[in-house]
């Protein structure tokens, strides 16, 4: 009999990585940031982003943008959502919600 469908998503994610999932945002954006995968990835001013190790390219919105400019100019976790939630007037709480989910799915895209 077959799985039901959120099974299947389930095993689908951890198996694809099971190590990555069990990771603190520091933790990712640490080895992002450690390996130059976050500095090799080149993001044009509408958003275009191209991954030179693998060939994937996708696109991130102004938000993303400013995210990886932020991390990239040195900013730290704490400092970046500080920066996007000053620049967007959103609480930091809910910044560092999107900034998590954003840097988890770019994870797995320069993985």
């Amino acid at each position: 009999m077959a799985k039901p469908v959120s099974t299947l998503k389930s095993t689908f994610s951890s198996a694809e990585s099971p190590r990555r999932e069990s990771h603190t945002l520091s933790e990712i954006l640490q080895e992002l940031l450690r390996t130059d995968r976050l500095h090799a990835l080149a993001v044009s001013a509408n958003g275009f982003a191209f991954d030179p190790r693998s060939g994937q390219s996708f696109t991130v919105n102004q938000t993303g943008i400013d995210t990886v400019e932020l991390l990239l100019a040195g900013g730290s976790l704490e400092t970046t959502v500080e920066s996007l939630s000053t620049r967007y007037d959103v609480p930091a709480d809910v910044v560092l919600g999107g900034v998590e989910v954003f840097i988890r799915q770019l994870s797995r895209y320069l993985s």
